[in-house]
């Protein structure tokens, strides 16, 4: 017969900051699966290139203030967001709130901008395999900003109500690492969609 051994963990903690909550892991699969999706539309966009007689079809490329623009923005709410970690850890619960709250807004602007963006398309995504991957590309990102946007919106909330915590701030490394994320998957999305044209477009 089978005998089962439990463990006492009357002494562990379950405001584990760090590495040693399960979400923590679970933050950084779900970073991982999405990583994969990225390198999946970088390496389409670069193999649809190489292939088409004209890229973009129309043959003049897109322009870069905006999205460089775009991607300074995203850069700076990285920035506040670190800010935001590092003063939890202190204890600085305004600070946090300060930090979270000036990278929502941040990614909002980057939001508004890049409606304008996609409403001023001259092609759909279904014209041509140009304009697919393009919109494609655009989309997901569009989506994973509003899901910060929205996220981090609660936990500002919760940080302007003193919820967090030095030891009680998991909620806020996750979100910080998922931020981060989605900040440095638009590096390489800028690249291909408004340099790429300039390269595979001579």
């Amino acid at each position: 017969m089978r005998v089962l051994q439990g463990i006492d963990v009357a002494d562990m903690t379950r405001f584990n900051p760090d590495r040693r909550a399960p979400l923590w892991w679970g933050i950084l699969g779900l970073i991982t699966i999405e990583s994969a999706v990225v390198l999946t539309f970088c390496v389409s966009y670069m193999y649809l290139a190489a292939y088409a007689e004209a890229w973009p079809p129309s043959g003049e490329a897109p322009p870069l203030l905006w999205p460089s623009i775009n991607l300074a923005l995203l850069m700076t709410s990285a920035l506040t967001m670190f800010l935001a970690g590092q003063a939890i850890n202190r204890g600085n619960q305004r600070g946090l709130a300060l930090g979270v709250t000036t990278s929502v807004l941040l990614a909002t602007t980057v939001l508004v901008l890049r409606t304008l963006e996609l409403m001023a398309y001259e092609f759909s995504w279904k014209d041509h395999a140009y304009g697919s991957i393009v919109w494609a590309i655009s989309v997901f990102h569009y989506v994973h900003v509003t899901s910060i946007v929205v996220g981090s919106a609660v936990v500002a909330i919760l940080a302007w109500r003193r919820y967090f915590t030095s030891q009680r701030q998991i909620g806020v490394v996750v979100d910080t690492n998922y931020w981060y994320f989605v900040c440095i998957a638009w590096i390489p999305f800028y690249l291909l969609l408004f340099w790429g044209p300039r390269v595979y477009g001579q």
